[in-house]
């Protein structure tokens, strides 16, 4: 029962919920995440840390980068897995969530460079 209130209260955050709905289309880059969401690096990543400690995440670092997907918890069968179909299915009509597809759309379509795009844009605008 402890590991179910866990993961509930997990599920229950607005920010939570929109990182696995966009994780459900395959593995991101924490900076692919930043983009779309817009919201700073470390609010995305304490986010994804509380995720990863309930299973619902994994990780893999290349290089400097951290690139997230759904974890054992999220994925296969059981009734965590159908939670997140349910709610991630409540989700797909809402506004917010329409922009985060079409934002991530972008973001994907620029394509991956080698490096970390955000990173490249916040520099350019420094200069």
């Amino acid at each position: 029962m402890r590991d179910a209130v866990r993961i509930l209260d997990g599920l229950a955050d607005p920010v939570r919920l929109r990182l696995l709905r966009l994780l459900r289309g395959g593995e991101l880059c924490v900076c692919e995440l930043v983009d779309v969401l817009r919201l700073p690096q470390y609010a995305i990543s304490r986010h994804l840390r509380c995720l990863r400690t309930l299973g619902l995440v994994t990780a893999r670092r290349e290089g400097r980068w951290m690139h997230y997907r759904l974890g054992p918890q999220a994925t296969g069968r059981g009734p965590w897995v159908e939670l997140l179909a349910v709610l991630c299915c409540h989700l797909d009509g809402k506004p917010l969530a329409r922009r985060d597809d079409t934002s991530l759309g972008r973001r994907l379509a620029r394509g991956r460079v080698g490096r970390c795009l955000t990173e490249t844009v916040n520099r350019a605008t420094r200069q």
